[in-house]
């Protein structure tokens, strides 16, 4: 089977399982992942300045490590963006975030329309959670992987354990590409959003077929996801991915996932067809990434 299937509340006892390495294909994972990991776990979010917005108070809603007040700096907006100075802000003008790790209670307008980037309305976990971590789930197995390391590097490991969650098919036959590093951070910056909840992992490597959808698809190359999390409605998730820089965003409400991939300018798309069904896309035009044809009845 190419995906996970439908999820029933949690695994009894589950515990973290490091997937075992899966012949020269992984090995050559490996290596990549090695090289990779020297890039930053870090991922860009994008804010719209709202009437009476201050650089300082914009700064003080998205969190990064590596600065004494736990916040984004007023500098690293302003030279992210080249800005002359942090004064003459004006509403509706689009700011990029740099090195985000989470939220606290912001709103983003992409393609025109106003999304709430707050998972205020989803309740979050009591207590504290593994911050920077990956809890993930396929049928009889969990993941939990670490995406930044105490110098803010994504572990080579993980690397190797991501390629593993998003492998196609199960056994000798399972095949796997080396993810993109920024596809990693950015679902780490997507799970610290949402208190660490369990990601249902739907759909991640898919080797090419002739009659998929899209002829070059990032899920080809290691660099999309189909998933839900748990608790968290899907146009909960869809709303944030979308404030994500350079991301592409796939709701399909008809069907029980959102996809997100990385590439060079942000995309959003919305599939009204049911699974199986040939793309009916709300919007003509989209840059989508997928169809639901692409994805097997039995993942939703």
């Amino acid at each position: 089977m190419d995906f996970a299937g439908r999820f029933t509340g949690a695994f009894p006892g589950a515990r973290a399982l490091r997937a075992p390495v899966i012949g020269a294909a992984l090995a050559m994972g490996s290596l990549l992942a090695v090289a990779a990991a020297a890039e930053p776990a870090r991922a860009d979010v994008t804010h719209v300045v709202q009437r009476g917005h201050t650089l300082a108070s914009i700064a003080h809603q998205y969190h990064v490590s590596g600065h004494v007040s736990g916040h984004v700096s007023g500098e690293a907006i302003v030279e992210a963006n080249q800005l002359r100075d942090g004064q003459h802000l004006r509403p509706g003008q689009t700011l990029v975030i740099p090195s985000v790790e989470g939220k606290t209670d912001a709103r983003s307008e992409t393609d025109g329309e106003r999304t709430s980037a707050s998972a205020g309305d989803v309740p979050m976990p009591r207590g504290p959670f593994d911050r920077d971590v990956i809890h993930a789930a396929r049928p009889e197995e969990a993941f939990r992987i670490r995406v930044k390391d105490a110098r803010g590097k994504i572990p080579a490991v993980s690397l190797m354990e991501f390629e593993q969650m998003m492998r196609q098919g199960e056994g000798p036959t399972a095949a796997t590409h080396p993810p993109d590093a920024r596809l990693v951070a950015l679902i780490g910056l997507v799970s610290n959003h949402f208190g660490g909840r369990t990601l249902e992992i739907v759909s991640g490597y898919r080797a090419y077929k002739p009659t998929q959808y899209t002829a070059q698809s990032r899920h080809n190359h290691g660099r999309a996801l189909d998933f839900r999390i748990r608790g968290v409605p899907n146009e909960t998730l869809r709303d944030f991915c979308r404030t994500l820089k350079n991301t592409g965003c796939g709701y399909y409400p008809n069907s029980t996932f959102v996809h997100m991939d990385v590439r060079e300018a942000k995309a959003y798309w919305v599939d009204l067809s049911h699974p199986g069904e040939a793309p009916h896309y709300e919007r003509p035009g989209a840059n989508a990434d997928e169809g639901t044809s692409d994805v097997t009845p039995d993942s939703h």
